[in-house]
């Protein structure tokens, strides 16, 4: 099994993963006790968790473009995990930037 089939499955879990967390932050309704802070943080992660999935889906049909995109968005998602996290600043880039970039490089 080459690189870029097994950094596929490594993306359609990844990604099934974020969708999972996001669909139950719709439906979970929670939205009137956050901050107006945490619903900034929340719009900012789901633009970057959106930009990856674009970015991997057009890796299927433009490889680099595809895997540059995942490649910037999961540095960015490093950033911001950093900044925005409390006390556990490498969990919280371990949990969501490193397995996109993991899966930018696999796919490049």
């Amino acid at each position: 099994m080459n690189r870029r089939r097994i950094g596929r499955i490594l993306g359609i879990i990844v990604i099934s993963f974020w969708l999972f967390i996001f669909f139950s932050h719709i439906f979970g309704g929670a939205d009137e006790y956050l901050t107006e802070s945490a619903k900034v943080q929340g719009t900012i992660l789901v633009l970057l968790i959106l930009a990856e999935i674009v970015g991997f889906i057009l890796n299927w049909k433009y490889r680099k473009l595809g895997a540059t995109i995942v490649l910037i968005g999961a540095i960015a998602l490093c950033i911001f995990a950093f900044v925005t996290a409390g006390q556990n600043k490498l969990m919280a880039i371990s949990v969501s930037g490193l397995p996109f970039l993991i899966l930018g490089i696999l796919i490049f």
